[in-house]
């Protein structure tokens, strides 16, 4: 007589709810793969204290496959848990902003972190270019795939006055960008530069008032869409 099987699953037991499995894949242990490696290299550094040895091209062999093991190792278990919790939050219907100012990354999940990462983007100092991300999770590495969509922001401080660039890249790779359209412009309106030192300038007529870019950033926190509150125009280029 055979055993019975120990590791099937009881068809009648209570399944647990995805987002608390996805939760659990989360604390995949990036942690002990980094120790792991630290040591590793650690153990052979005194590896060249043996040149001439017998058995040296051996372990040279071996330590580059065991290193190269683990980085892939590291590396699959980083995108197990970015994946495990954009799961998590796809099931709790939760979305992450994530905001580059100046190159560092801020994120927010609830609305009055959104809200004050907004203001941070609006009211930041420096002439370079803002961006807003909007995913299941925080867009943490510029290197990756990310999210389909983003906003440039540029803005002028003293006069509360910017542009908005909506990108938007489809499943082929094809771009489709987009200025704020002013329907009535300023003729004293700035002609605001795509990034801090660009000969790109974006049209006078794509201006708008940090109250409207304010509620369009709002907009864009909330849906991760191209927002509704505010007119847009295709992009393109020159003081007009």
């Amino acid at each position: 007589m055979s055993n019975p099987a120990q590791d099937e699953p009881d068809p009648h037991a209570p399944l647990e709810p995805a987002a608390v499995v996805f939760a659990r894949l989360t604390d995949v242990p990036v942690d002990a793969v980094d120790k792991l490696i630290e040591e590793t290299r650690a153990v052979y550094d005194d590896l060249n204290k043996v040149l001439g040895h017998p058995y040296w091209g051996d372990l040279v062999y071996h330590q580059g496959a065991a290193m190269k093991a683990l980085t892939e190792a590291r590396t699959c278990l980083e995108g197990l848990k970015a994946e495990a919790i954009g799961a998590r939050n796809t099931e709790l219907g939760v979305t992450v902003t994530t905001v580059v100012v100046d190159g560092e990354r801020h994120y927010a999940q609830n609305e009055d972190d959104k809200a004050e990462l907004v203001d941070k983007l609006l009211r930041h100092p420096s002439p370079a270019a803002g961006h807003v991300y909007v995913w299941d999770r925080p867009h943490s590495d510029p290197e990756a795939p990310g999210p389909y969509e983003q906003v440039r922001v540029v803005t002028d401080t003293e006069d509360e006055l910017g542009v908005l660039n909506f990108t938007e890249e489809d499943d082929e790779g094809e771009m489709t960008s987009w200025h704020t359209c002013n329907p009535r412009p300023s003729p004293d309106a700035p002609a605001l530069p795509f990034d801090a030192g660009s000969t790109l300038k974006f049209p006078r007529n794509a201006v708008l008032s940090f109250r409207e870019l304010r509620a369009a950033l709002d907009e864009f926190t909330r849906t991760g869409a191209r927002p509704q509150c505010v007119q847009w125009q295709p992009a393109r280029w020159g003081d007009l």
